[in-house]
């Protein structure tokens, strides 16, 4: 019975220690970042942009304004990593654009997307229909330009869309 007892209460020190490190690592803000090589420069593209906490975070009560042009360190699920004043703060790609990029299908200034995941679908359109184009991680192919959390990259002499999830602009 003691060994039970011995083993029910290291089991719950257990459970107890795993509930505090989880608290540690969900508290301590590392989003996982896709850190690119090297900062690149975004321009915002809209009026009042938010700067949030985190992807998809809490409203810091910093905002951006169109053309303001800022230093990027990384991208996560479509939000840009920016030092901005004493902090980080993250804006939605849906509101800014890689320095250089243009919604217009001409080859933009000498960017790339490159992919951080595998077997990554090339679409026709936005969240449109697949193709049977996939791409790998560490390929690198033209970036065009973006809609949302869609980059448009030109690929054997096609216009293709991909998400940004899985990759970014370098």
């Amino acid at each position: 019975m003691k060994m039970k007892s011995l083993i029910t209460t290291l089991f719950l020190l257990l459970a107890m220690t795993c509930n505090v490190m989880a608290g540690e690592i969900a508290s301590s803000k590392n989003y996982g970042v896709l850190e690119t090589n090297g900062p690149f420069t975004i321009i915002i593209t809209g009026n009042g942009v938010i700067g949030r906490d985190g992807p998809g975070g809490y409203d810091t009560g910093v905002r951006f304004y169109k053309g303001q042009r800022l230093t990027c360190y990384g991208l996560e699920q479509g939000w840009y990593k920016v030092k901005y004043g004493n902090g980080v703060r993250w804006v939605s790609s849906s509101y800014a654009k890689p320095a250089g990029s243009s919604s217009s299908s001409s080859y933009s200034s000498g960017y790339y997307v490159v992919f951080t995941g595998d077997r990554v679908i090339g679409r026709l359109s936005p969240a449109g229909t697949a193709t049977r184009y996939r791409f790998y991680r560490g390929q690198r192919v033209p970036y065009l330009g973006q809609q949302g959390s869609w980059y448009k990259v030109s690929y054997n002499g096609k216009v293709l869309w991909v998400s940004s999830a899985y990759s970014y602009v370098q």
